[in-house]
């Protein structure tokens, strides 16, 4: 495990890092493939930086609020995690969402078109992000010896010395996956909204399935994980999304 990286007399969060670059490709592929449908690059870069605060601030959010236990009991060490890439992705989602929606909102820009293009971005950001949390021992697997089993040093956050499900790094593959996957969607499909649908329900699909092979404490609502939960709420959000719903709603109500 390596949380932090030196460069010098400097330590940096090695998730940190890997954030940068997950972002900084996510918004390479967006502007790239933003030419293609008449966005401008300007339009494509400040979506994609509200999106990113957006993000940020969600992200940063829900992991406080399922974290808050742990905060109260010991602050300094929540807050040493939390600094060192403690976040939630399905705070970060929520929060990248209406930031980007802000903005088209503000500018008076098609907002389907922009999610429909950004959903790649996000899988390629994502997929970086999930090496970040594999590096920084957070979102660890359930005990396992098969192959591929990860073992972490003593003193690290997750247990060590046992086996443990890369479940961080299952979910980076699929990722690395999906981002072309929804490539070929966005150019093959014309519907609007489609492109953004499949993104929800296969990610929404996959992080519930994965869920089951974690055991980082993590937070329940009932016999379910929090992000498992989320997971449900994303896959019918990504269903209506296929059956033109939020897009029907959108250009009735919320469009300019």
């Amino acid at each position: 495990m390596y949380p932090l990286i030196h460069i010098f007399q400097y330590a940096i969060p090695t998730f940190g890092i890997l954030f940068l670059i997950g972002c900084g490709c996510g918004f390479l592929l967006a502007i790239l493939t933003a030419k293609k449908y008449q966005i401008t690059t300007m339009d494509a870069m400040f979506f994609g930086l509200f999106a990113m605060i957006g993000g940020i601030i969600g992200a940063k959010l829900l992991y406080i609020i399922i974290d808050l236990p742990n905060l109260i009991a010991s602050p300094e060490t929540a807050l040493m995690q939390l600094a060192n890439g403690g976040a939630v992705f399905y705070g970060g989602l929520i929060g990248g969402i209406l930031g980007g929606f802000f903005y088209t909102h503000l500018y008076h820009l098609d907002a389907i078109k922009f999610f429909d293009i950004a959903v790649p971005s996000l899988a390629l950001a994502q997929a970086f992000g999930r090496i970040g949390c594999f590096f920084n021992g957070c979102c660890y697997g359930i005990p396992y010896d098969g192959w591929g089993a990860v073992y972490y040093p003593i003193g690290a956050y997750p247990p060590a010395g046992i086996g443990l499900f890369p479940a961080q790094l299952t979910e980076s593959t699929f990722l690395f996956i999906l981002t072309p996957v929804l490539m070929i969607i966005l150019m093959k499909n014309k519907t609007p909204g489609f492109t953004t649908g499949f993104y929800l329900v296969a990610a929404g699909i996959f992080r519930f399935i994965n869920e089951f092979f974690r055991s980082d404490p993590r937070g329940t609502i009932g016999f379910l994980s929090t992000s498992q939960a989320i997971s449900l709420f994303i896959i019918i959000l990504g269903l209506l999304f296929l059956f033109k719903i939020p897009q029907m709603f959108y250009q009735k109500y919320l469009k300019h």
